[in-house]
């Protein structure tokens, strides 16, 4: 018996097929239009190998594979229509991130890396820069001092601080802007480091290449909105 299973979920467009044979059963996947790769996997009875396969095509369900009956046409996988980079497409990237995975922050953040990584180098360039944006905007002694409540703002971590506001976007984009016209609903004790290499991740992802060479115009590091931290001067972090 064979069953046929396709995913065109997203930028996704593969194949996933499987086929017992008493004992032992095939598995073939890949890229719909490709031969793809083929692995078989041998158990002590007919049992084990049917109930392994079971639990295979369940969790190939939950990842967004549906099935397709014997003779049936693959759908035609239709491109998406381009969208430039922008704001409403940046937190779209970010409300992608799954967060079944929680625990492990790249896990996490892949689904994001995977989408901006199909979209134009320039459009991951302009992804860095809104995110820095966003982040140079929550860069301030109001936010510090909601984040770290009853400590000494001259004396948190100006890393720490960055990773402080990360947390605050991957909430999304309503959250981040209640933050942002009041501070005091800051999501205090969390972080998210991982967000600032969701850009060079994408970049590397496409490109093959660890050497990003973008710069945006607006640093995310602490302490870089001047205007955020009045006059406090960048020795005092």
């Amino acid at each position: 018996m064979k069953r046929y299973f396709i995913n065109q979920e997203g930028e996704a467009n593969k194949f996933w097929n499987v086929e017992i044979d008493d004992v032992t059963y095939t598995v073939a996947f890949g890229k719909i239009g490709t031969q793809g790769r083929q692995n078989s996997k041998s158990l002590v009875d007919a049992a084990s190998c049917e109930a392994e396969v079971a639990k295979l095509i369940a969790d190939k369900t939950k990842k967004g594979y549906r099935e397709i009956r014997k003779g049936e046409a693959v759908p035609q996988k239709v491109a998406a229509e381009y969208r430039p980079m922008n704001e409403e497409l940046f937190w779209e990237i970010l409300d992608s991130f799954n967060w079944k995975k929680s625990g492990d922050d790249e896990a996490v953040m892949l689904p994001a890396v995977k989408r901006l990584a199909a979209l134009p180098i320039e459009d991951i360039f302009v992804f860095d820069d809104i995110l820095a944006e966003k982040l140079y905007q929550l860069d301030g002694k109001r936010y510090a001092t909601a984040c770290y409540p009853g400590q000494d703002t001259n004396y948190i971590s100006g890393d720490a601080f960055l990773y402080d506001r990360c947390s605050v976007l991957i909430n999304g984009r309503e959250f981040y802007e209640e933050v942002v016209s009041t501070p005091e609903k800051w999501p205090v004790g969390f972080e998210f480091e991982s967000l600032i290499y969701l850009p060079q991740q994408s970049y590397a992802r496409k490109t093959k290449d660890e050497n990003y060479p973008h710069y945006t115009p607006l640093s995310i590091e602490t302490c870089s909105n001047k205007a955020g931290w009045n006059n406090q001067t960048d020795g005092e972090l």
